[in-house]
């Protein structure tokens, strides 16, 4: 299975870098794990089908992590795909997003292709072809919620990490965190051959701290600020001193890996 991380940025803006975004390639399907990144051009650029992605997953409504979706959408329309595209998420955030696309006059019956919305709950496992996913919950937004749900009762605070599993193998991407140890119900499911994770919203040690105590084999880290873009040789070294002994890869833009 390849991953091409489109995007490693934080929710700061970078001069060189996207936000977030990975494309995962497997043999017989395709999955797009967020959409801040311009996803549309690098298809386009790339050469890659219109029917690509099969699956869209949305961790949740930030717009380093959503604000490419609209465009994505139009342009798989001009390009004429008649796929069906799939998305997952959060059951407000799905709402939202469907309501966001009608806005953007991207309607049902123009775009040419259906949209099937396929809303997720943390712990219960989603299967679509040769993917199983089953969603966790994390606490990025829950200090966010407790200052303004009460304003803005309509406005989903949710966001969902999620453990996929693809040919008896075990992958996490962690989206946005509040704290690592919000990882474990998906670590604990057994041995996970790649964690896709955030270096953004807690200390880099803290991260590898708690990897340790699960059978991990290798971390990619992604949607990390810039100060840290040429220091993969001391996160390396900051992992190896909490007793991580998997591989670290710091991730960069639209360079593709096999995973």
């Amino acid at each position: 299975m390849r991953a091409i991380f489109l995007g490693t940025a934080d929710g700061h803006t970078s001069a060189r870098r996207e936000h977030s975004g990975i494309l995962i390639q497997a043999e017989e399907s395709s999955l797009l794990l967020d959409c801040g990144a311009a996803a549309a051009r690098f298809f386009l650029y790339k050469k890659i089908e219109a029917d690509v992605p099969d699956v869209l997953w949305i961790s949740h409504m930030h717009s380093d992590h959503t604000g490419q979706v609209s465009q994505l959408i139009q342009s798989l329309w001009l390009r004429t795909r008649r796929a069906p595209l799939h998305v997952l998420g959060p059951a407000d955030v799905l709402s939202d997003m469907k309501d966001w696309l009608e806005k953007c006059l991207l309607f049902p019956e123009l775009i040419g292709f259906p949209i099937h919305w396929h809303p997720v709950k943390p712990g219960k496992p989603y299967v679509h072809g040769p993917f199983t996913f089953t969603a966790f919950a994390t606490q990025h937004l829950t200090s966010l919620a407790s200052h303004f749900k009460r304003a803005y009762p309509k406005t989903c605070f949710d966001c969902y990490g999620v453990l996929l599993e693809y040919e008896g193998k075990r992958y996490v991407y962690s989206a946005d965190l509040a704290h690592p140890i919000e990882l474990v119900p998906a670590l604990k499911a057994g041995k996970v051959t790649a964690l896709l994770c955030e270096l953004t919203h807690f200390p880099e040690r803290e991260l590898f701290k708690e990897v340790a105590k699960y059978p991990v084999q290798s971390v990619w880290i992604t949607h990390y600020p810039d100060h840290l873009v040429r220091r993969e040789p001391e996160l390396k070294l900051i992992a190896r001193e909490e007793k991580f002994r998997g591989e670290v890869h710091l991730m960069h833009d639209r360079v593709a890996h096999e995973i």
